[in-house]
């Protein structure tokens, strides 16, 4: 027999009998949709968690911490260091990072206490994805520029005012190019807003100048490792240092400064607070992570809450994968039951045909044939039913991606193109397998015997 005879006798066999086939074919469809939306939750999930770390800073970036938090065994972070990391395999580049504390003035309004700030220039800001979504990036070489964190503007109360937490400010209005915003050193009464110009010995000092810039960008307030920070050029926060230094040195004196001048947090000369490596490959930033690691170094990046939530979604796929796949498993014995049921009301029919002359394996192969159909079928549909549900369930799915713990997330259920494919060709598996045994009784039986049967 032909391949096409095999397939249109298969068709009316099927046809014939068409309420049996629909429901094994629904049994399929519930089993394909259980695990295709199960998984689809599972793969939302994982994405979820992606978009909340990728929130907290690049992907990319292993961060190699210093000062405090640094071992005192451990290497410093300096120029050696840099030149000694940036010649690991997948490294693309290493970024010093150094910080200090300072209040930011803007007109009649002053930060409610010292921000953080850093020295990065812009080639450096835009290798760790650092772009600014109002006004516009740092130039390089550009020595009188600021780019605020997307929450700074947020933080001003006008000048000798308390905040009032209950009913937290709106974001100053910024007129980039044109406005200036002024760093400020000094310390201030939270009372009147004024500075301090008393040292501990009640002597006079005089209130350090501002050094003022121009603001050009803020950047995004939902990334939460620049939302709350400011960003200079390097010769801008060498100066504010050494400002600060000569304050504090007049306030605390220079026995008790203990180097408050270069921040809290800023390490000794010549080294940086931490050091931010970019990695070209993200598959590869575990890896580099582990080999800093092994010399000593506190290295820690975004792909490490990552790896732990994508642990906790791996677990929680395999248990709905689970849930789903015995459905599946149920459909299975469904098209079993129901190849089995055709063979004994169709053994006559199967005698004639080996009377006649037909082959034993096609006679295998129709039945075959006819399971593949109603898995393909089932899987197929199950496939549109599921990207329909899906499509709802995203455009309703607040509340429910509440209820199951995605807080925030873009989207509860995700069918990749891969699911799709891999339902329809599992589904199709699922009918092969199950119409086997069938289908192999099928081309044992006696023909004499079979034809006898009424």
């Amino acid at each position: 027999m032909k391949t096409i005879d095999i397939i249109l006798m298969s068709v009316r066999n099927l046809w014939r009998r068409k309420l049996r086939t629909f429901l094994t074919i629904l049994g399929v469809v519930i089993g394909a949709c259980s695990i295709i939306l199960m998984l689809s939750l599972g793969i939302a999930m994982d994405r979820n968690f992606e978009e909340q770390i990728s929130q907290m800073g690049n992907l990319t970036v292993i961060t190699v911490a210093g000062g405090q938090n640094q071992d005192a065994k451990a290497p410093k972070l300096d120029d050696k260091a840099i030149e000694s990391l940036s010649k690991r395999q997948y490294v693309e580049r290493v970024i010093p990072s150094l910080m200090t504390n300072a209040y930011i003035s803007y007109g009649k309004y002053r930060t409610n206490w010292d921000m953080m700030i850093y020295a990065l220039d812009a080639e450096d800001m835009k290798a760790l994805g650092y772009s600014a979504v109002q006004g516009r990036d740092m130039n390089q070489g550009e020595k009188n520029a600021m780019v605020v964190g997307g929450e700074i503007p947020k933080q001003f109360t006008k000048i000798g005012k308390r905040p009032n937490w209950n009913n937290p400010p709106e974001a100053l209005p910024i007129n980039f190019e044109a406005d200036k915003m002024q760093l400020e050193i000094a310390q201030f009464d939270y009372g009147t807003g004024k500075p301090i110009l008393e040292n501990f010995d009640g002597e006079k000092i005089k209130a350090p100048k501002a050094i003022e810039l121009k603001i050009v960008g803020v950047l995004s307030e939902t990334n939460y490792e620049v939302a709350n920070n400011a960003y200079v050029p390097r010769e801008i926060f060498d100066k504010l240092v050494e400002e600060k230094k000569k304050y504090e040195e007049k306030l605390y004196g220079k026995q008790n400064n203990n180097n408050r001048g270069r921040g809290y947090m800023t390490p000794a000369k010549g080294t940086y607070n931490e050091l931010k490596i970019k990695v070209s490959d993200r598959d590869k930033v575990m890896e580099v992570q582990e080999a800093i690691k092994a010399e000593g170094y506190m290295a820690y990046s975004s792909m490490d809450w990552l790896t732990e939530m994508k642990k906790v979604s791996n677990g929680m796929q395999m248990a709905l994968g689970g849930i789903g796949a015995i459905s599946l498993l149920v459909a299975a014995i469904g098209i079993a039951n129901t190849m089995m049921m055709s063979i004994y009301e169709r053994t006559r029919e199967i005698g004639i045909m080996k009377v006649i002359g037909a082959k034993l394996p096609d006679i295998k192969k129709m039945f075959l044939v006819e399971a593949i159909m109603i898995g393909g079928i089932g899987g197929l549909v199950g496939v549109i039913i599921s990207s329909a549900v899906s499509l709802i369930v995203n455009t309703v799915g607040g509340g429910i991606a509440n209820v199951i713990g995605m807080n925030g997330a873009s989207k509860v259920s995700v069918i990749p193109p891969w699911l799709m494919i891999g339902a329809v060709v599992f589904s199709t598996v699922i009918g092969l397998v199950s119409g086997y045994f069938p289908a192999k009784r099928a081309m044992k039986l006696s023909a004499l015997s079979a034809i006898k049967t009424e």
